[in-house]
């Protein structure tokens, strides 16, 4: 079959007990090599933890579908993505998602960077 389809209630949430959201990693559940694809929901106030990807050498773009974030990076600075806004971060920046909204939504695609 030349696709594959899931939910994301078939993936785990991978977000700690003490996050009030949820972030369904989908890449196993579509069958993607290399593509990377996440839903993100947080609840106001909430935020995920910092992280790079070094290790991994993945670049990354999050898109905002309902509501606004913060993407805060190492060195300070603080990028305020609104609704339908979207934002591409290099494997090495470390970077932290903190939801100051009621509600949002956010889709984040990672791939490989090719050397």
């Amino acid at each position: 079959m030349p696709y594959t389809k899931a939910h994301a209630g078939e993936a785990e949430s991978v977000l700690p007990d003490n996050v009030a959201g949820e972030m369904w990693m989908l890449k196993d559940e579509l069958g993607a090599e290399n593509l990377g694809f996440t839903f993100l929901s947080l609840e106001a106030d909430e935020e995920t933890k910092p992280h790079t990807h070094i290790e991994e050498n993945l670049e990354e773009i999050y898109f905002v579908v309902e509501g606004g974030v913060d993407v805060v990076f190492d060195d300070g600075h603080r990028e305020h993505l609104d609704e339908h806004e979207a934002i591409h971060i290099t494997p090495e920046e470390e970077r932290q998602i903190q939801n100051h909204d009621e509600y949002s939504e956010l889709v984040l695609a990672s791939a490989p960077v090719e050397e």
